[in-house]
């Protein structure tokens, strides 16, 4: 192969304005669009980037909110708890007193009915009892039995509560009562019938005018009429003084 010079030169003119050429037209455009498209991507790297740290911030704010949201809840349950732990001791001690309220008013109405009860048998054994010393008396009935049962009465009368004092004097009030009946199967002495007049003016508060009456159904003994009281101590009514209203 013959080597020419001419040739040689050419080809290597050739080449440079290639190379020119490609420098010209394409390497530069080249690393013009590298740069741009460097720039875009380092852009974008950026924005990736502000968007992570947006992100990592977000996802912190969203773990803090957790957390948080955790110990609220943590702190709201054991709120929850201590509160229903109140209600329940409370609902307990309640409970607690209401039973202990319910087995006293349980006892209470125990010993009332105990009380009753006894009341009642005492009442009832006197009662027995009078029927049988009325009994017994009936036999014995006399004026000196008649004496012993009006000083009974007087005594009886002179220990009247104040309560019932004050009810028969309001009754004698209301029915406007000026007069007093007694009853007894022998005549009453003078000294008797003067004492039966003070303390009975003296249990009224004002001057009364009396009827002394023989009644030989009573057998023995005094039976006092104050309108609708009655005081009663003779042998019919088994020795069961008392006095109280009746209907008339």
């Amino acid at each position: 192969m013959n080597w020419n010079k001419t040739t040689f030169i050419l080809q290597i003119f050739n080449f440079l304005v290639f190379v020119w050429l490609l420098k010209r037209f394409l390497y530069k455009p080249v690393l013009n669009f590298i740069k741009q498209r460097k720039e875009v991507v380092s852009s974008m790297w950026n924005e990736a980037q502000r968007a992570k740290e947006a992100a990592e911030k977000l996802k912190a704010d969203y773990e803090n909110r957790l957390k948080l949201w955790e110990e609220e809840k943590k702190k709201a349950k054991e709120e929850l708890q201590e509160e229903l732990r109140i209600q329940r001791a409370k609902l307990i001690a309640e409970n607690q007193k209401a039973l202990e309220l319910e087995k006293e008013r349980n006892r209470v109405l125990e010993e009332k009915r105990k009380l009753d009860m006894q009341i009642e048998a005492e009442r009832r054994a006197l009662q027995i009892g009078a029927k049988f010393v009325a009994h017994f008396l009936s036999k014995l009935a006399s004026e000196a039995v008649e004496k012993k049962l009006i000083e009974l009465c007087l005594d009886r009368l002179r220990s009247l509560p104040e309560q019932t004092l004050e009810l028969i004097q309001q009754t004698i009030e209301r029915e406007a009562i000026h007069s007093v009946c007694i009853k007894s199967v022998y005549p009453v002495e003078e000294a008797t019938k003067r004492k039966l007049k003070e303390l009975l003016e003296q249990i009224a508060k004002r001057e009364l005018s009396f009827e002394f009456v023989q009644d030989q159904k009573i057998m023995a003994g005094i039976r006092i009429i104050i309108g609708s009281w009655i005081a009663r101590a003779s042998i019919e009514d088994e020795l069961e003084f008392f006095i109280q209203e009746e209907n008339r």
